[in-house]
């Protein structure tokens, strides 16, 4: 053995080449396994972390022209009105091939009537009831005709809030084409909404033409209802804008609905919109981190799925009434709006009234425990005010009186996938048909995150490769040096008498030492060496993080100067907050690799497996042989 190790010391160089390109060689394949199991790992750590949520928008089948006649233009206004041949359904969403985490919900919104809280529009500066009202009045001209803007009193408000009583407007029949004529001795009901700008000869004969100045216009009471199909129920009534009241009036279908519908302009002060979902992350403003509870917690997936009677309530309607986390609050269910989400100024976009004419009535009442409070950032869209958060399911009736009805949009359908699958549900979409459909996908960074996870697999999987590649060449020459090329020397120690097992651990304990020599610093150079990929990543990260939160402060202190100086709204907190959870995460992914001694040991085992496996066969393959054709073989150098 001693003979044979100062054998292959007798060739210096051509040792220390040896053991440096074993070295190098343990070096690619530990740094390649270290990178490996970094990425794998860091694939499985941030799946949790991120979640993907598609939204939905149906795209209009065609565009119609809607004809409107405007009392200012003396002409048919054109109107654009987008038309859907059938709305498309979460139903049609659930495509065979697509499994959900949380499956398609177009949410509706319920308008709760609770006039025993005190509601956050009722301490606002409105005017309850100005804007829309119904009222009884009488010309302050002669007899005139209301297709321009024309003077007259107010001598009787049918609603509860008698502000107008006594006042002088500007009103136009605004789009009637063929408005009736007003006698001046005569009294007048209609249903009036400010908001049209004053006009004509009267007008500007008698103020002039301050552009700003807005009419009254009348307008019918009609219906609003809808079917779950979203097809417009048949108002029984076609109704007019203007109604001359005569005795008994009030007893005609038009006049008991001009009496409902005056009740119902003040509710908004007293309904609180309740919106249903089946996960939180799925409202928009949740999931992007401009909302978030800060006090108890979020209703868990099997309150969700069970419809359990909690709720999530807003801050400010649960510190005006003196309610926390544990109290109950009355859910009073009258309509349902299936087209858009709660509106953040108090007013309604349809009519209130049922088809009997009269005001629609609560179908459903529940207790909800409050099991969180939220807060938002201030003007957020799509969160109204005092809106509560509560299970989907835990409504029973959920098709009764809809007010409103429209296609799926980005704000009010969405749903779960898995992370990475949005190019397989894409796939799905398209084969089922949805060409209709827009879709459109967040998941916080983890298609980068991914890609990232990729690239540093498929560099972990080039080193590993070449680094086999290179362990099997190199382990195949260095036993062609050491073995092949010893045939005439292992020829004369057999003949000498030397058995074949001790010339097979004499040539194979050379070898092993070149291995060893070359191994043992390449795992420890191996392992440093992905530490040191870490420690450079996370230099480069706190350097963005610098930089980031610099901007981050600007970007901040223009939010709060908007908050404070050009809103005045109150100051809200994020102390109890997960919002650092919500947004979209900037991951490391180089910064979070560390050099695992255990990984690069597995590597230099593996390197000297190979070297000692291929070695060890091809000696034991050559010892097999007569020494005499071992010598002969030697001599000849074959």
């Amino acid at each position: 053995m001693k003979n044979h190790i100062k054998q292959i010391l007798r060739t210096p160089v051509q040792s220390i080449l040896i053991i440096v390109l074993v070295m190098i060689v343990t070096v690619m394949l530990a740094v390649g396994a270290n990178l490996w199991v970094a990425s794998d790992r860091l694939s499985k750590n941030y799946e949790d972390d991120f979640i993907t949520i598609g939204t939905v928008a149906q795209k209009a089948d065609t565009v119609r022209d809607e004809p409107r006649w405007d009392a200012e233009l003396k002409d048919y206004r054109i109107y654009k009105r987008n038309r859907y041949n059938r709305y498309v359904t979460p139903e049609d969403l659930k495509f065979p091939e697509v499994t959900y985490l949380a499956e398609p919900e177009k949410r509706v919104y319920w308008g709760s009537y609770t006039p025993e809280y005190l509601h956050e529009v009722e301490t606002m500066s409105y005017s309850r009831g100005r804007s829309t009202i119904a009222v009884e009045f009488t010309p302050m001209e002669n007899d005139c005709v209301p297709n321009e803007s024309v003077k007259v009193s107010v001598t009787k408000v049918l609603g509860s809030d008698k502000t107008m009583e006594g006042s002088v407007v500007w009103l136009c029949d605004h789009y009637n084409k063929e408005p009736m004529e007003l006698k001046a001795d005569k009294t007048y009901a209609a249903w009036i909404e400010e908001g049209q700008r004053r006009h004509g000869k009267r007008w500007e004969e008698a103020e002039g033409t301050y552009p700003e100045a807005l009419e009254y216009f009348a307008q019918p009471v009609e219906l609003t209802l809808y079917t779950p199909k979203g097809d417009k129920m048949e108002d029984p009534l076609e109704g007019e804008s203007i109604y001359e009241v005569t005795a008994g009036f009030y007893d005609t279908v038009a006049g008991k609905r001009l009496l409902a519908v005056s009740d119902a302009e003040i509710f908004i002060f007293d309904t609180q919109p309740v919106v249903g979902t089946t996960s939180t992350d799925l409202i928009m403003p949740f999931y992007e981190g401009n909302a978030w509870v800060y006090e108890g917690r979020y209703p868990t997936k099997e309150e969700y799925a069970k419809g359990s009677a909690v709720c999530l309530a807003p801050r400010v309607f649960a510190e005006n009434n003196g309610l926390s986390v544990g109290d109950k609050v009355t859910a009073r269910l009258y309509f349902m709006d299936a087209n858009r989400g709660p509106d953040r100024l108090p007013s309604f976009h349809f009519c209130l009234l049922g088809l009997d004419g009269e005001l629609l009535k609560p179908f459903e009442e529940q207790e909800y425990t409050i099991v969180g409070l939220y807060d938002h950032k201030p003007l957020v869209k799509g969160i109204g005010y005092d809106e509560l958060i509560v299970p989907l399911h835990s409504v029973q009736n959920q098709t009764a009186n809809i007010v409103d009805y429209g296609a799926m949009a980005d704000d009010n359908t969405s749903f779960r996938i898995a992370n990475g699958t949005i190019a397989e549900f894409l796939e799905s979409s398209a084969k089922h048909g949805m060409d209709n459909l827009v879709f459109t996908f967040y998941d916080r960074g983890y298609s980068a995150l991914k890609q990232g996870i990729q690239n540093l697999q498929n560099m972990s999987a080039a080193l590993l490769i070449m680094g086999v590649a290179a362990v099997i060449v190199l382990t195949l020459q260095i036993s062609h040096i050491y073995i092949t090329k010893q045939k005439r020397r292992l020829s004369i120690e057999r003949m000498m008498g030397m058995s074949g097992k001790k010339c097979r651990c004499i040539s194979l304990a050379g070898i092993l030492l070149l291995l060893l020599l070359g191994t043992v610093p390449g795992v420890a150079a191996g392992t440093a060496l992905a530490g040191e990929i870490g420690i450079m990543g996370d230099k480069s990260n706190e350097q963005t993080a610098e930089a980031g939160a610099e901007q981050a402060a600007v970007a901040q202190a223009a939010e709060e100067s908007v908050a404070w100086t050009d809103l005045q709204l109150e100051k809200f907190s994020r102390k109890y907050s997960n919002h650092g959870m919500a947004v979209e995460m900037d991951v490391d992914l180089f910064g979070q690799i560390e050099g695992s001694l255990a990984v690069s040991f597995v590597m230099g085992c593996l390197v000297m497996a190979f070297g000692m496996g291929i070695s060890g066969m091809k000696v034991r393959r050559i010892l097999r042989r007569e020494p005499l054709y071992m010598l002969e073989d030697g001599m000849t150098g074959r």
